[in-house]
């Protein structure tokens, strides 16, 4: 079995500190030709006598490099000591397979002890990192001047950060004008798992609740290829974000304009809408069309069952917030999609950064769902 260094993991709550931390990691990596790697003792690999240590997503990468992807899990199951250093000696002494590592390079990291590869990128890959990613947004971006850096998430040099447009607000919300706040989600990695890229957001300033709302546009994403500069695409690509806007405020409005209630709980389920956006629910394996069943009767059955699971997520899974909404006597029962909604992202709070975005970008997928989708929810 293969002995994996652990994926350094880390949130960020203000800006001075994010940068000064980006630039650390700048200083302490570096881009390392491939020359004749070998494994050792399933801890290290081994180049040019330098000895790495390295984590899971620069092996997935090595093994995707050489065309053998689904590699990583046989090699993490065998229990002998140094089989799999051996079988992935043997495979990477190949001649095809050496080929394919000349064009390669290992990023090392040299902020822990013992060097560690965190990635595997190719020669040709554009090393922007995020020190310099945030020079070109923040200091030569006029455009920074409007937004507010509200938090950010950092996972093996994969960086996102939520930005909020200062002077764009206003969508109502329980009668209180100035409640959301629309933004983006921005992003860059120095591994090459993802490209410098942007998503847009809204932040809920009552509850900090916040959602990723992704919209199919190339503009918004930079591929770390080639030796372009990077500043001006960036440019490009906020402003194409930002032009965006006004379709996430429909899409508010459709959430606020949908009650929640059974018939639209039904709805969900019977149109498939992705509604498991907090990983509990997958695990409910609520009702669909494409459940098989071996009656009418169970069939009914188990879509009442899941009705009654979504009923109860809210108070199960919700907060404070959640919490005055769904029992408000004020409200007389009524509640909104985007109540609804509101208490995963609620939820997502509790949870550890990389899970909190990801529930966040669910979130955003099933807002873009039910506005698609919104007119079989009129009555």
């Amino acid at each position: 079995m293969l002995q994996i260094a652990p994926t350094y993991s880390r949130s960020f709550s203000n800006l001075p500190e994010l940068q000064s931390h980006a630039q650390y990691e700048h200083d302490n990596t570096s881009y390392v030709p491939v020359h004749e790697l070998y494994f050792d003792s399933d801890k290290y690999i081994i180049d040019k006598g330098q000895h790495y240590t390295f984590n899971e997503h620069a092996i997935k990468q090595l093994f995707s490099a050489v065309n053998v992807n689904g590699l990583y899990p046989v090699m993490m199951a065998v229990e002998e000591p140094l089989a799999a250093s051996n079988y992935i000696n043997k495979l990477v002494k190949q001649s095809r397979i050496s080929k394919l590592l000349d064009n390669k390079q290992l990023i090392i990291s040299n902020q822990a002890t013992d060097n560690c590869v965190i990635g595997v990128v190719s020669k040709q890959y554009n090393k922007y990192s995020n020190a310099r990613y945030l020079e070109d947004f923040i200091e030569r971006n006029e455009m920074s001047d409007a937004l507010q850096f509200e938090r950010a998430k950092l996972k093996n040099t994969n960086l996102t950060i939520n930005w909020l447009e200062e002077d764009y607000s206003g969508i109502e919300i329980d009668g209180k004008l100035d409640r959301s706040k629309i933004g983006f989600y921005a992003g860059n990695s120095m591994v090459g798992d993802a490209p410098v890229s942007s998503a847009l957001s809204v932040f809920d300033t009552l509850c900090t609740n916040g959602m990723k709302i992704k919209m199919d546009l190339a503009s918004m994403r930079i591929v770390h290829r080639g030796n372009t500069t990077m500043k001006w695409k960036l440019k490009t690509m906020l402003e194409q974000t930002k032009n965006q806007y006004d379709k996430v405020k429909d899409r508010l409005n459709t959430l606020l304009s949908i009650p929640y209630n059974d018939e639209s709980a039904k709805k969900l389920l019977q149109l498939n809408a992705p509604i498991s956006v907090i990983p509990e629910l997958k695990d409910k394996k609520l009702w669909s069309t494409k459940k098989r069943f071996k009656s009418d009767f169970e069939s009914t059955a188990d879509l009442t069952r899941s009705i009654n699971i979504l009923n109860d997520a809210p108070i199960r899974y919700g907060g404070y917030h959640t919490d005055a909404i769904w029992d408000s006597k004020y409200r007389n029962g009524q509640r909104s999609m985007y109540h609804f909604l509101g208490s995963f992202t609620e939820y997502a709070q509790t949870k550890p950064a990389d899970v909190q975005y990801q529930i966040e970008e669910e979130a955003g997928e099933f807002t873009s769902w039910v506005h698609k989708h919104k007119e079989a929810f009129v009555c």
